[in-house]
């Protein structure tokens, strides 16, 4: 016969359980990686397009390189993870892509090439921690004011400002619907 002890613990993890099962749950990157990725652009898209409204698309250059990091730590620290952009072509070289960063973007690119969206992709990292990769596609023709291509969508002095700050920038070029990256989120090992 169980203690009036025993059946309380019984009880609890009865209470318990369901709980446990959602918290699980939660925490699946491929369900919380699009809400961080949604929460993350919306606050990056807001800032830059305040700034664009503003002064223009080479004042909006600061956001990119002031605002964005800030950005990023910020919604990661609210989720609990690491966030980060990284291209093939990147304009701050913080954001150049790493090896496995690097796979991603060629898998992305060769969905492209066979005319279908590229997927989302949840990986195990070596360190135990699950990272969600997603595409950055540019669809926002407000983009190429920064990203399109010099002397076309890039007004001059838009492209002044950006070598200036960037000297070494890679991210030009690019048209509507281009890869022009990823979004790569890590989640802890629990």
């Amino acid at each position: 016969m169980e203690t009036g002890r025993a059946i309380m613990k019984r009880v609890l993890l009865f209470a318990l359980l369901p709980l446990l099962a959602f918290s699980q749950a939660a925490t699946d990157p491929a369900v919380e990686g699009p809400k961080i990725i949604a929460d993350a652009f919306a606050k990056l898209s807001g800032a830059l397009a305040e700034a664009i409204g503003k002064s223009g698309p080479a004042s909006a250059l600061s956001v990119c390189s002031e605002r964005a990091p800030q950005i990023a730590k910020e919604v990661a620290s609210t989720h609990g993870v690491t966030l980060r952009r990284a291209s093939a072509k990147p304009r701050n070289p913080k954001n150049a892509a790493d090896d496995t960063e690097k796979a991603m973007l060629e898998i992305f690119a060769a969905a492209l090439l066979k005319k279908e969206a590229p997927m989302p992709q949840t990986i195990k990292n070596g360190d135990g921690s699950t990272s969600f990769i997603a595409p950055i596609m540019l669809g926002n023709p407000l983009c190429l004011q920064c990203h399109g291509t010099t002397n076309q969508d890039i007004a001059p002095e838009t492209l002044a400002a950006i070598q200036k700050l960037y000297p070494d920038d890679k991210a030009t070029g690019y048209q509507l619907g281009d890869l022009r990256g990823l979004w790569r989120i890590t989640f802890p090992v629990k």
